[in-house]
């Protein structure tokens, strides 16, 4: 368990947009499974597809290599043999169809692996003397935020669903506009994608 999960949030450097590609040793050899979001027909070389990886969520393409991967909104398993190796790509390359699905794939991603996203929640504290890490969400505010903290007292939240009921908000959708805020733009500091997505907690 990290000490701290915020202590160095205002000092990590941001990710590098241009980085790409994948090899034995880099991040996406460690993805299960991708969520797909587009399928493209790349004449002459075959279709491939657009998609969400996990548990890491990155933003990945893939040659297909099985034809039943035919549409958005499935899982594939990266080990499955069905999809080729992983690449990953920016926000801006996304297709429109892709675009359009990616806040569902990540709100399914958010809901398959609750413990590694409730984090945020059970230990997000302050970053300065006037403004708390829940204030990185869209929409909360510095009042909002310290009703949260009451609310979440000394035992924390054991699920999504507790926390909407004492806080009167939508834990999953916040975290999922901000986590694409970030995929959108990623310099955006402090990153709650490498923090808490693709760091061990």
């Amino acid at each position: 368990m990290r000490e701290d999960l915020f202590q160095h949030l205002r000092s990590m450097p941001a990710q590098d947009p241009s980085d790409s590609g994948i090899s034995d040793e880099g991040p996406l050899h460690q993805e299960s499974s991708v969520f797909i979001l587009d399928v493209l027909d790349r004449i002459p070389s075959g279709y491939e597809i657009q998609g969400l990886s996990k548990p890491s969520m990155y933003l990945v393409r893939a040659r297909i290599e099985d034809e039943t991967v035919d549409s958005p909104g499935k899982d594939v398993d990266t080990s499955s043999g069905s999809i080729g190796p992983l690449s990953e790509i920016r926000f801006r390359d996304l297709t429109p169809e892709s675009s359009n699905n990616l806040n569902e794939a990540i709100i399914e991603s958010i809901n398959s692996d609750p413990d590694r996203h409730l984090g945020f929640y059970n230990r997000a504290n302050n970053l300065s003397l006037k403004y708390h890490a829940f204030q990185l969400l869209p929409g909360i505010g510095n009042s909002k935020a310290i009703q949260m903290v009451k609310e979440r007292g000394g035992s924390g939240w054991s699920s999504f669903e507790q926390i909407d009921s004492s806080c009167g908000i939508e834990s999953v959708r916040l975290l999922a506009e901000r986590y694409l805020g970030e995929m959108n733009d990623p310099s955006e500091s402090p990153s709650l994608l490498e923090l808490l997505v693709r760091s061990e907690i």
